[in-house]
């Protein structure tokens, strides 16, 4: 008897095949990279062995996406073939009006995502077309350009605000429509100030600028609080929840040293046999507190963008690092952050593009308001934060204000919340000093013996990060800036 369509047996092992050779291909270009930076190679012939290797992973990585798409494009024929052989052993009882309807439902289904696919990359394409006509253009005209983009961009996000509102049902919160509404003053301010000065001077006061990521660095692993031989902090060993936040901690130290000028993130990468490798990224708060739009993204401006709940330029750079790092599609990916710092991770879990991208598994924030992050209940979420803790309590609990003058509050996702003892200390101004980040890894380290941290810390996802063995672990560190 001759096969009419596909074999499953078959298509299922080819799909796994692609898998596999896509993850081969993505971890390869991900663990050379750190091993070939670390070569002490001077001279002509090592510069253009490292210019050709960034080449070389570029292609490594499409290779590697190339599979991955192949993958799942076989594994998408085996379910529509075990679904046509379903439905053909089965049409007794449903109607041909019925299947037809499925039918053209899953083809507008395909044709929607499609066309969303589509536009994203054609506006990627505009956005990427404006942002070389502005580079190249004499400064007037460069200024005035980037000013009136900025002023858009900021009207954008009140339309977006506006069509969660209309498409939820929810008002935006009291957080979003002040911070928002900052921004846009200033962005209008911005643009006067450049027509004023015919485009000479552009003050680019609350301007979050273009995402810059740098290339990944190697870390020594080790013992919390020592340097490697490079004056850097090590990269403490993830065996427990304190330790994760020890290794967020590390990363402020990163801001200004050679490598990471501006700002750091950190990724360690946790390798146990028999299990594919998972990634953590250790993201540190603000570093900057002025709102001029410099070259370190994790500012004023970049809390103001969080708080209105938009993806920053810091947390779009978090991504191009990520992928400059080599993360496979498919491995897990755990987001630490302090303060600004668990704001990004929050605002990446939450965005669809992200996830699509990145198996995001776990988050586990300090000190940080994440009231108001719609983060998918599949993605497991630890808040930890000190009773006295102001910072927390920004966001206001998510307070928004109705149509009818009331106000309620509500929480946007699902996260473990556990409040800590304040330390025995100075409390400082309004309870400031309670936000450190070492104060929050001390406080931790005391607590996750039993409780809520212990049940996160002994849950499956949270297990693929934390090891004792520091012969299982690597990191890096990558730059993460802001082009005006």
């Amino acid at each position: 008897m001759s096969l009419y369509g596909m074999d499953v047996e078959g298509g299922r092992r080819l799909s796994k095949e692609f898998a596999r050779s896509s993850q081969r291909l993505l971890d390869l270009s991900g663990s050379l990279t750190p091993l070939i930076a670390n070569v002490d190679w001077h001279g002509d012939d090592g510069q253009r062995f490292t210019h050709d290797w960034k080449a070389y992973r570029s292609q490594l990585v499409a290779a590697g996406h190339a599979l991955a798409a192949a993958s799942h494009a076989a594994q998408k024929n085996v379910d529509e073939q075990l679904a046509a052989s379903t439905a053909s052993a089965g049409s007794g009882g449903t109607s041909a009006l019925d299947r037809l309807l499925d039918s053209a439902a899953g083809e507008a289904g395909d044709l929607w995502n499609a066309f969303g696919k589509t536009t994203s990359v054609l506006a990627g394409t505009a956005s990427a077309m404006w942002n070389l006509a502005q580079d190249l253009a004499p400064l007037p005209v460069g200024n005035l350009m980037d000013a009136e983009e900025n002023r858009l961009t900021r009207f954008g996000d009140w339309v977006n605000m506006g069509w969660g509102w209309l498409t939820s049902g929810e008002p935006p919160s009291i957080t979003q429509v002040v911070s928002n509404g900052v921004l846009f003053v200033a962005a209008t301010w911005n643009t006067a100030a450049t027509v004023t000065s015919l485009g000479f001077h552009n003050p680019h006061l609350f301007d979050d600028g273009r995402p810059v990521a740098g290339e990944p660095v190697p870390l020594t692993v080790g013992k919390p609080g020592t340097a490697d031989v490079n004056g850097r902090a090590v990269t403490p060993v993830p065996s427990t929840i304190s330790s994760v936040l020890a290794a967020t901690d590390a990363a402020y130290a990163d801001a200004g040293i050679a490598g990471t000028e501006d700002t750091g993130i950190r990724i360690t990468t946790v390798d146990k046999p028999g299990s594919p490798p998972a990634y953590i990224i250790s993201i540190p708060g603000t570093t900057r507190w002025m709102p001029d739009g410099a070259a370190n993204p994790t500012d004023l401006t970049g809390n103001l963008e969080l708080a209105g709940g938009n993806l920053s330029t810091a947390a779009q750079a978090v991504r191009i690092a990520m992928e400059k790092a080599g993360i496979p599609r498919d491995a897990p990916v755990m987001l630490s952050g302090h303060s600004q710092g668990g704001m990004i991770a929050t605002a990446l879990a939450s965005d669809n593009s992200f996830t699509d991208r990145f198996n995001v598994t776990n988050v586990v924030t300090y000190g940080s308001p994440v009231d108001s992050a719609p983060i998918p209940a599949s993605i497991d979420v630890l808040a930890l934060q000190h009773a006295g803790d102001p910072v927390p309590q920004v966001d206001l609990a998510d307070a928004t204000l109705l149509p009818g003058g009331s106000i309620t509050t509500s929480r946007d996702n699902n996260a473990t919340v556990v409040t800590l003892p304040n330390p025995d200390i100075d409390p400082g101004f309004a309870g400031i000093s309670y936000h450190d980040s070492y104060r929050y890894v001390d406080s931790v380290a005391q607590q996750e013996a039993g409780g809520p941290i212990a049940q996160y810390s002994q849950k499956e996802s949270t297990q693929q990060f934390l090891t004792s063995d520091a012969g299982q672990v690597s990191s890096t560190v990558s730059n993460i800036s802001r082009k005006q």
